[in-house]
């Protein structure tokens, strides 16, 4: 699993987690104040709160979520990054126009519309606009997954170590390879893999060898499929 898709999921959690308890954007006043959260505008208006829920608020974080989880579920294909671009650029975009959804439907040459329990009032009052940090933390998931589709998340060169054991099975169920669970490992035909410490352990009847993971995974595929095969796993590939 590559840090690059890390990051750019944990920038979409920290956006969403943020939102929740920060406005994305506000302005306010004496005794008066708009804030943008996830479940629309938050109006106060000297003690009185109402919500206006615009349609486009609800897609920001949809999308925000969407560009976090996809290179962390489809791994197998880089067009997982394009997409996820994609959905990175549509919540800019969803926020963006919430925002002016503001300017279009709660202010009139220089009043700001309040609702009332029966109505609308104008309000003419000092205001200060204000974008909030998860805002900003949405620029950088919009820049990072432009990044990551262009470097194909590379751009680290590191990647997140897993236990060697999983890489082997999941390379064994891609191939449809039987393989049985064992302690600290697994067995395929004769011979047993087995994780020891930092080490792995090759196992057959006559013989244990210290071996790598690229090793490992081709001796299980080898007996598995009763001939050579060399396997390579690359995450954000070419399909």
């Amino acid at each position: 699993m590559r840090v690059e898709a890390l990051l750019q999921f944990a920038l979409a959690i920290a956006f969403i987690v943020l939102w929740v308890f920060m406005p994305a954007w506000s302005i306010s006043g004496a005794n008066y104040s708009i804030s943008l959260t996830p479940w629309g505008y938050v109006v106060r208006f000297f003690g009185e709160t109402h919500v206006i829920p615009p349609p486009t608020v609800y897609a920001v974080w949809l999308f925000a979520l969407d560009a976090g989880l996809l290179p962390l579920v489809w791994r197998r294909s880089r067009y997982s990054l394009y997409l996820a671009t994609l959905f990175s650029v549509l919540s800019l975009s969803m926020l963006m126009d919430t925002i002016l959804f503001q300017q279009r439907y709660l202010q009139f040459h220089g009043y700001t519309i309040a609702p009332t329990p029966t109505g609308y009032i104008y309000v003419l009052l000092s205001t200060k606009p204000v974008l909030g940090l998860p805002t900003y933390i949405l620029l950088a998931l919009t820049i990072l997954s432009i990044f990551n589709m262009a470097t194909r998340a590379r751009w680290l060169g590191t990647r997140v170590i897993e236990d060697p054991i999983v890489a082997v099975e999941r390379v064994l169920k891609v191939l449809h390879i039987e393989y049985s669970r064992i302690e600290g490992g697994v067995k395929v035909g004769g011979i047993k893999i087995i994780r020891r410490d930092d080490s792995l352990l090759l196992v057959n009847e006559h013989r244990i060898d210290e071996v790598d993971l690229g090793t490992a995974i081709t001796e299980a595929v080898k007996v598995g499929l009763k001939q050579p095969v060399s396997v390579g796993v690359v995450d954000y590939g070419e399909d």
